[in-house]
């Protein structure tokens, strides 16, 4: 079936945004659009993904078609990351139009709601502060905390706000809290429900696909992930230490 390679490059890009968007690895954003172009006729399919941009260029009818997307933003979205790449799967036994439906109806679905996100935030920041040695008292002021901290980091993400600056902001929040519930003997144990709390900033994402994206080859990308890596956990304590180091400066009591 002969197709419009141009709406299939189109296609294969969108494919590919929405998987770097979502998290994904690199060698999975550009298995999948090579394996999209090639199931609809493509002769060659090649694809270059970094974590800011994806190229991608097709051979089809005797012509080259090339595409270049610049990704802007990224967060975590492993449902859509795992539907996309079910329906590259599936791809050869869909048309192109069914395909780009189906791929445009997965863009549409929302992720977890803001409640949820609230309470999955709660739930692990109070078992992180129970694993780090906090009492049944931490575990409460970590719950509030945690939740606190979730709902901030989804609203300030929605507003597009720089990552850096957000994460430092609840970073800094979290030390505030835990140090005035600390302050006022809701919880004694300041150091397990700092880092309980702090662990929700934690970029374990970044760190994990910096190693695989390094390990399948993809130098540049791992190294240019393994930066944000250290660039976010700089941001995770700059907040705390700030906060701790104003404390101290204005006279504030022993905090250990």
């Amino acid at each position: 079936m002969t197709y419009d390679f141009d709406q299939l490059l189109q296609s294969a890009a969108y494919a590919g945004q929405l998987l770097l968007e979502s998290g994904a690895e690199i060698y999975r954003v550009e298995d999948t659009i090579c394996r999209i172009c090639l199931n609809y006729g493509a002769q060659e399919a090649s694809s270059i993904v970094l974590p800011t941009g994806i190229f991608v260029t097709i051979v089809a009818g005797g012509r080259s078609v090339s595409k270049i997307v610049r990704i802007k933003s990224r967060g975590l979205d492993i449902d859509r990351i795992d539907r996309i790449n079910t329906l590259s799967r599936q791809s050869k036994t869909l048309s192109l139009d069914e395909f780009l439906a189906q791929l445009r109806a997965i863009a549409r679905l929302r992720p977890y709601s803001l409640s949820r996100r609230i309470a999955a935030g709660a739930l692990g920041a109070g078992g992180f502060t129970l694993f780090f040695g906090g009492r049944f008292s931490d575990l409460c002021c970590a719950l509030v905390i945690g939740g606190l901290i979730e709902g901030c980091s989804s609203v300030l993400e929605q507003r597009q706000f720089p990552s850096f600056f957000a994460i430092s902001l609840c970073s800094a929040l979290t030390a505030l809290l835990a140090i005035g519930m600390n302050q006022i003997g809701l919880a004694p144990s300041l150091d397990a429900l700092i880092i309980g709390c702090l662990m929700l900033l934690v970029p374990g994402l970044a760190i994990t696909n910096a190693i695989r994206d390094s390990l399948s080859g993809d130098l540049i990308s791992g190294m240019t992930r393994g930066v944000e890596a250290v660039l976010i956990a700089i941001a995770v304590a700059l907040g705390p230490g700030l906060v701790m180091s104003l404390w101290m400066m204005l006279g504030g009591n022993p905090l250990w």
